[in-house]
């Protein structure tokens, strides 16, 4: 399904921006002209004129600055904040498309922007990427304990100091993103009572040998998954099985967050 959507923008109830006249923004930067510009851009040369003026008047600062000259004559330029429009213009188109995919794709959480934002767009070395919001905060000197639960319903903990915590706009209810390394996840076949140490509960799902060492996928339910990196020589003693329950644990001060405001 070619699934589309058109991105307008409005001051008031007058619409400010649209894709005809981010074309010719475009080709006018392009063209240095435009008369030029609103023949690349399809459209008629009064056209152009208005839309450029109607654009120039809606706020402070104009779009495109130009020089008279006559009808193919002069030249125009996009004025610094001609520039930011364009590229305003382009990231928003990005996110809306972003979203309009993940309508389509019912394995992406849509429970915030930073969901959808997680999926699509952000790559680090972390395997384990997992989206929460925040249940719970309590603040021992230095540091914050901040408590986040999971789509599915677990919870993870961990420790930030109170600078970064203030930082990151941190408070109850907000959606935020933990990162934390495959290598640092254990799996065990029972919770440990290690104090400062998340246990997931989940399916195993897949296990794949690298080398001397296993990596491992739990299902942990609310379509998240854990993903564990171990030496073979500290499995011995747990005979894997698909479909069995198994837990994965990291330490509290493993895990990072990140947040957007």
């Amino acid at each position: 399904m070619d699934l589309q959507a058109l991105l307008n923008l409005s001051i008031g109830k007058k619409q400010f921006a649209n894709p005809r006249r981010i074309a010719l923004l475009e080709q006018i930067a392009v063209t240095g002209s435009i008369s030029q510009g609103a023949k690349l851009a399809g459209i008629s040369y009064k056209a152009a004129w208005d839309a450029v003026k109607d654009m120039n008047s809606a706020l402070s600062q104009p779009v495109v600055h130009s020089e008279k000259g006559g009808k193919g004559g002069g030249g125009a330029k996009l004025t610094e904040f001609g520039e930011r429009l364009l590229k305003v213009y382009s990231i928003t188109a990005q996110v809306q498309g972003m979203a309009l995919e993940a309508l389509l794709d019912d394995t992406i959480a849509m429970n915030s922007l930073l969901d959808v934002m997680a999926h699509f767009s952000l790559n680090t070395s972390a395997r384990n990427q997992l989206t929460g919001r925040i249940c719970n905060i309590e603040s021992f000197g230095l540091n914050d304990h901040i408590t986040v639960v999971l789509a599915g319903g677990q919870k993870i903990e961990t420790l930030v100091t109170h600078a970064s915590a203030k930082k990151l706009q941190l408070v109850l209810n907000k959606s935020i993103l933990l990162l934390f390394k495959a290598p640092i996840v254990t799996m065990t076949t029972s919770a440990p009572t290690k104090s400062l140490q998340n246990c997931l509960c989940g399916q195993l799902i897949s296990t794949n040998k690298l080398g001397d060492n296993v990596e491992m996928t739990l299902d942990i339910g609310g379509n998240d998954k854990v993903h564990s990196v171990m030496p073979i020589s500290q499995l011995v003693n747990i005979n894997l099985k698909l479909a069995e329950t198994y837990y994965g644990c990291f330490e509290f001060n493993q895990v990072i967050i990140a947040s957007m405001r």
